[in-house]
């Protein structure tokens, strides 16, 4: 009977983490990246691993230092052979997955009540960050490095941190914020060989040799130390460009991470005298990373989950002194945590939960909304044999090569790497002056524009209309050819 209430128990635990992670999942999404990831997928597929950003029409030769080729590879074969569904379920996964593992993570240190508290408000977190995008397997490769962390913590010994070599060569191989899972075991090892709290000094030594091994891991992709270049050349981007992900969180949307922040140094108060080096590191510096660059603002959930949970159980008085697991018989001010726990995360939730379940949509044009993107208006360069190089907003240069290629090459794309800064610059600086930008495009014919997206990357607005008109107009897109060009006589009206 035991067995079995334990058994419904696990069953409802996934439930709810599958049907949470769905609702932010299956969804209409907003991201310009995915065209690109889909379009390097079709090369990998094909067998051309992309190492230059073959898809530009300058820079065609310019190395592509990293790419999550896998990540691509597959969200490719899903879309080709399910469509969009494929990818929201994947990304409904990834999200579940993550939430499971540091579920179980936490509840190593604390009761289930401390456990349904914490990933509510994590759900809250990573809700803004539920994008198609390959930092959903950083969320559950994090997840895993912090449950085996807690394994090994247990356990006393370092044993279980063998299973990140493995973890880390898969990761390593889907995005580069594997680097931050390298650095996680790192902080672990240091801090249990400076200030021994549950390893000892000679199985901290062990630690810091895995630690060590998966730095090295990271080189196993088909790009070697392409990753470590990646981020080196990632870190530079907010000199160079102010790009929206990399801005520090704000106020409503990011709500949740701000609450998170709250708990966990109100947890940090309660439990200084007993806080240990790990926790004190990691706390610092993934919440360091998260005040200063949103995108990151999950990580601190995965590296405080545990520790904020355990300081929960405290503060509730949930657990008896020395006792690792709350037993099966809990009081009824435990089931009375996780309930506070879920209404006030629904309260702080960006999206109100009746908007979420009423926004479910499956498949369709959840990925391609019509407000941004316009199939369209691809069809029509299609149709109309655009090609050749051409100027593309900055969240189209994906969708033109996903699209187009390769008869078309873009002009720019968000893949801030993939291009010399010097072009950024030259971009920005040619936005606001005419005379730059009639030079800067002096030698393309055709340009795909985003409509509601304006900006400087965008050249929405710049091109003058006594050399350009419009060939095709929609909510999302507008295709402008030169007057006099090889595609002139496409101008409407003329």
């Amino acid at each position: 009977m035991i067995q079995s209430a334990s058994g419904m128990r696990k069953t409802l635990w996934a439930a709810v983490l599958v049907a949470g992670a769905c609702l932010i999942s299956f969804r209409s999404t907003y991201e310009p990246d995915l065209w690109w990831h889909l379009a390097h997928g079709r090369e990998t597929t094909a067998g051309h691993f992309v190492r230059t950003n073959v898809f530009s029409a300058a820079y065609r030769d310019y190395p592509q230092p990293y790419t999550s080729w896998l990540f691509d590879l597959i969200s490719y074969v899903l879309w080709m052979r399910v469509g969009p569904a494929g990818i929201q379920a994947l990304q409904a996964l990834l999200i579940a997955l993550s939430l499971g593992l540091i579920a179980a993570a936490c509840r190593i240190r604390s009761s289930v009540a401390a456990t349904v508290a914490v990933c509510a408000f994590g759900w809250i977190v990573i809700e803004p960050r539920a994008l198609p995008r390959p930092h959903l397997v950083s969320f559950a490769g994090m997840a895993a490095t912090i449950y085996l962390i807690e394994r090994s913590r247990i356990a006393g010994t370092w044993r279980p941190l063998l299973w990140m070599l493995p973890v880390t060569v898969a990761w390593a191989n889907f995005h580069v914020e594997c680097v931050f899972g390298v650095a996680t075991v790192g902080l672990f090892a240091a801090g249990e060989w400076i200030r021994p709290r549950s390893l000892g000094r000679a199985a901290a030594q062990g630690a810091l040799l895995i630690a060590a091994g998966c730095a090295a891991a990271t080189l196993l992709t088909p790009y070697g130390v392409g990753l470590w270049r990646y981020t080196f050349e990632n870190s530079a981007v907010p000199r160079l460009l102010n790009i929206a992900e990399l801005q520090p969180p704000y106020l409503p949307n990011y709500r949740g991470f701000f609450a998170l922040t709250a708990l966990t140094l109100g947890g940090c108060l309660l439990r200084w005298r007993r806080l240990s080096l790990f926790d004190a590191a990691a706390i610092l510096l993934f919440g360091a990373l998260g005040w200063r660059y949103l995108r990151l603002t999950p990580l601190l959930f995965f590296a405080a989950a545990p520790f904020v949970a355990q300081c929960l159980d405290e503060l509730g008085d949930l657990r008896k002194p020395g006792q690792s697991r709350f037993p099966l018989g809990k009081p009824r001010l435990s089931r009375l945590w996780g309930v506070s726990a879920a209404a006030v995360a629904l309260l702080l939730s960006r999206v109100p939960m009746t908007t979420l379940v009423r926004g479910v949509q499956i498949g369709g044009d959840a990925l391609e909304p019509g407000d941004v993107f316009s199939p369209e208006a691809m069809r029509f360069a299609r149709d109309h044999h655009l090609s050749g190089p051409a100027f593309t907003s900055i969240n189209l240069g994906g969708y033109v090569a996903w699209y187009l290629y390769p008869g078309a090459q873009v002009f720019i794309d968000s893949r801030l790497q993939a291009y010399p800064p010097e072009h950024f610059a030259a971009v920005s600086r040619a936005a606001g002056d005419p005379d730059g930008w009639d030079t800067l495009t002096q030698n393309l014919d055709w340009a795909v524009l985003s409509v509601p997206r304006v900006n400087p990357f965008s050249g929405t607005g710049r091109f003058d209309e006594r050399f350009w008109a419009a060939a095709y107009n929609d909510r999302a897109i507008a295709i402008l050819v030169r007057r006099h060009g090889r595609y002139g006589g496409l101008a409407a009206g003329e």
